[in-house]
């Protein structure tokens, strides 16, 4: 059997032992036995291989699960506060007034005085709160190895809260964390480090980012070029990220193959520059390339890039030669039997995925390109096999693929391969002789870069349709996998002709389509109450028709802080829960964005949905706005957007069997407050939703006196579940069935009152909270209505 084959049966094995208890292989196992006994020979010889590695790798991940459990889950899960003593083993990343790491706990105790070693070493993920600016400093001196101690506050990782959110716990435990702890600094004792090997290579690679801080005077651009060759991420600037993100060139910023064939390209040319002969040159440089690996952080992609280049090399040695696909198998091996968790990282997902792409279908694509010179064929075999193999990866994990990805990645990633990145690696050499060395290269590179951002910035900021799409269906997905499969094998088989071509373009077109979900939720409407802590957003999907945004929450504002104590990218709801739930649903226009009212917790969010978004119509309550109201609605005006308001009784429909009601405020402009909060009532297919903003009770008193349904089978409860909304007269009014509350969790007003849950239990009302059980969704069909919650109800 080959490394390919083995590898992939590897594979599987470990799937399985992920998802399928032991009891289960030990079944498959006893299956294997009897099966062989009937089959012939040499058939059977296949299989039981074939078996043995996926039923063997299957046991030894159970093994390896088994010895990375937690000890400190159950006082993890008492929120417990305990004394440790650990050694820290990731670089440590400072953040404004926090820093965060993985350390290795190694004691544990309820005093300094009564500290019990762990049956074993566990990794948590450790949060450091800094009060001073010399405390900010200080700890990023720490570095992997050093020993500290003192007390922290476990608790148990927090997963997603809304659909197809980022899932902190679940991230966390495919790096072997179950627990996380909070500290601050002042409580914590630096000891004497361990000295090793990665602590030294840390040295080295923060020596080196800081000698491109010199060369390289423009923070942004040292940042980027520190990514770039180091693979330290710390310094490019969120915006940068998220640009290269969106137009699908992150990879550029991974180590990856082309930098390991660039850098080991460059040491063996050079030694044998020296006079080493070949032989010696070839060993020397798999050596270098160990180093290589450890000095730009051993990223999956790094470590994978430099396993297959040590191999080739070894090969080259040998005088021997060896396929892509035998190397690529090696390094899979290799490394899922290091750490098989490594297979659930998106990182090193991508890289296995599309360097395996590339060496299936870019000889394919070259057969397919028959038009222009030998370097266009092959950039563009790379570019759209690159392209085809990591779209169902990029639409999982971050639900967008720009759709002129493709010509940026044909055009962008050449120039930076073949320009920056070298130039890059010889400012960082020469200026290890003296800095004004690196003069010229380093000013091309960031020329270059100059040059080559602007455009890049203004397509990332233009609403280009078909770039965010929705969360892809388990048979989608296998049918993309199934396409991507059998291609490869048709090929091969000589299904190669005209007809087949087309054949095959017109199958990849056709899971594209789909991959739109065009007959899903066509006939329904969707509404989702996102948890956005203390403050509402609740998105409205009309079929396929129209969507609404009602509210987009508020990340709480501290004014006047140290510089030193600000975020390079803070925390904020628009950006980082209402944008990423819109693209998971593959929506890229907002029909109707709705302001109920100006306070920070319902329009803070909006600000980052403006350039991110195309929007139809902006619905207001029409009332003087107040400072943020007024700087979002000149915003809106700037790009031609309409901004509108309306009046009792204006109705209006989204398509049979679904109206909308402005029922407040009235616009005689005497409302203020949350009770100028704009209320709308959607009726859906028999059905009535009200939504009510903050109103409190002097609003629900002038509803009251309109006209307002006597029956009401969703309520979204009015200012968080406020004591002073929701009143007795009110609910007797509307009797609602159902009641929608959206509060943070432990929010310091006691949001929702105790008063109104009662109120609401009497009036028959089954409620719901995102508070305890994150987004709420609510699908009304025609012939049905139903609920999820993101977190089940305990």
């Amino acid at each position: 059997m080959t490394a390919f084959g083995a590898s992939l049966s590897y594979l599987a094995g470990v799937l399985a032992g992920a998802y399928l208890s032991i009891a289960w292989l030990f079944l498959f196992a006893g299956l294997l036995a009897a099966v062989c006994v009937f089959i012939p020979k040499e058939a059977g010889k296949k299989l039981s291989l074939v078996s043995l590695i996926c039923i063997g790798s299957g046991f030894y991940f159970h093994v390896y699960d088994s010895m990375h459990q937690s000890y400190l889950r159950v006082p993890a899960a008492e929120e417990s506060l305990i004394h440790f003593r650990g050694e820290i083993a990731t670089p440590v990343k400072r953040d404004g007034d926090s820093a965060r790491f993985f350390l290795l706990v190694e004691s544990v105790g309820v005093s300094r005085e009564q500290m019990e070693d762990l049956p074993g070493a566990e990794r948590i993920a450790l949060r450091v709160g800094l009060e001073q600016e010399q405390e900010a400093m200080a700890i990023e001196q720490w570095l992997p190895g050093d020993r500290i101690a003192g007390k922290m506050l476990l608790s148990l990782p927090a997963g997603a809260r809304n659909p197809h959110a980022f899932d902190y716990a679940r991230y966390l435990r495919w790096q072997g964390v179950y627990v996380t702890g909070e500290a601050e600094y002042g409580e914590l004792v630096r000891g004497e480090a361990r000295t090793g090997v990665m602590r030294l290579f840390h040295q080295w690679q923060n020596d080196a980012k800081e000698r491109l801080d010199r060369v390289f005077r423009d923070d942004e651009t040292s940042g980027y070029m520190s990514s770039l060759l180091l693979g330290v991420t710390d310094g490019v600037s969120p915006e940068t990220q998220e640009m290269y993100a969106n137009l699908g060139i992150s990879h550029v910023l991974a180590i990856s193959g082309l930098h390991v064939t660039l850098v080991s390209g460059m040491f063996l040319w050079g030694i044998e520059r020296l006079g080493v002969p070949r032989k010696t040159a070839l060993v020397c440089t798999i050596g270098m390339l160990a180093g290589y690996v450890l000095l730009v952080g051993a990223s999956a992609s790094a470590v994978r890039a430099g396993i297959m280049g040590g191999i080739g090399l070894l090969y080259q040695a040998m005088s021997r030669k060896m396929d892509g696909k035998e190397l690529w198998g090696w390094a899979l091996i290799g490394m899922l039997t290091v750490n098989p968790y490594q297979l659930w990282h998106i990182g090193f997902q991508l890289s296995f995925a599309v360097t395996l792409g590339l060496l299936v279908y870019v000889p394919i694509s070259l057969a397919c390109i028959r038009f222009g010179p030998s370097w266009l064929r092959a950039s563009l075999g790379v570019t759209f096999a690159a392209q085809a193999v990591s779209f169902p990866f990029l639409l999982y994990h971050f639900h967008q693929s720009h759709s002129v990805s493709w010509l940026v990645n044909l055009v962008a990633v050449p120039i930076l391969s073949l320009v920056v990145l070298p130039a890059g690696y010889a400012a960082l050499l020469v200026s290890l002789l003296h800095p004004a060395l690196a003069v010229l290269p380093s000013g091309l590179a960031s020329w270059i870069l100059e040059w080559l951002h602007d455009p890049l910035f203004r397509l990332h900021q233009t609403n280009v349709p078909f770039s965010y799409w929705p969360h892809p269906d388990l048979w989608w997905m296998i049918a993309y996998a199934v396409f991507l499969v059998l291609l490869p094998i048709l090929w091969k088989n000589g299904y190669h002709r005209r007809r087949d071509f087309w054949l095959y373009v017109a199958v990849y077109f056709l899971l594209l389509i789909l991959a739109r979900q065009p007959f899903s939720g066509t006939e329904e409407v969707r509404i989702t109450f996102l948890d956005v802590g203390q403050g509402d957003s609740i998105v409205v999907e009309i079929g396929k028709k129209k969507v609404y945004l009602i509210d987009a929450g508020g990340t709480p504002v501290y004014r006047n802080r140290d510089s030193w104590r600000k975020k390079r990218d803070p925390f904020e709801v628009g950006k980082d829960i209402v944008a990423p739930f819109l693209r998971a649903r593959g929506i890229e226009r907002i029909d109707y964005v709705v302001m109920t009212h100006g306070d920070h917790d319902h329009i803070g969010g909006m600000g980052a949905l403006v350039s991110r978004f195309s929007i139809g119509a902006v619905l207001v309550n029409g009332s003087s706005p107040r400072e943020e109201e007024e700087s979002l609605i000149a915003r809106f005006r700037e790009r031609r957007i309409p901004v509108l308001t309306g009046r009792p009784d204006l109705a209006w429909t989204d398509g049979p069997g679904v109206e909308w009601v402005w029922l407040h405020p009235d616009g005689s402009g005497t409302q203020t407050g949350n009770d100028a909060s704009v209320v709308l009532q959607l009726t859906a297919y028999g059905k009535t939703v009200l939504f009510t903003g903050d109103l409190e009770e002097r609003g629900e008193n002038q509803l009251l006196a309109g006209k307002l349904s006597p029956s009401v089978d969703v309520l979204k409860v009015g200012h968080h579940g406020s004591r002073t909304s929701t009143t007795a007269d009110f609910l007797a009014a509307i009797q609602p069935k159902n009641a929608v509350i959206s509060a943070g969790q432990k929010n310091r007003y006691g949001h929702p009152s105790p008063a109104v849950l009662t109120r609401l239990h009497e009036a028959g009302a089954k409620v719901f909270r995102t508070d305890l059980q994150g987004a709420i969704t609510l699908v009304i069909r025609k012939d049905s209505i139903y609920w999820e919650t993101q977190i089940s109800d305990t």
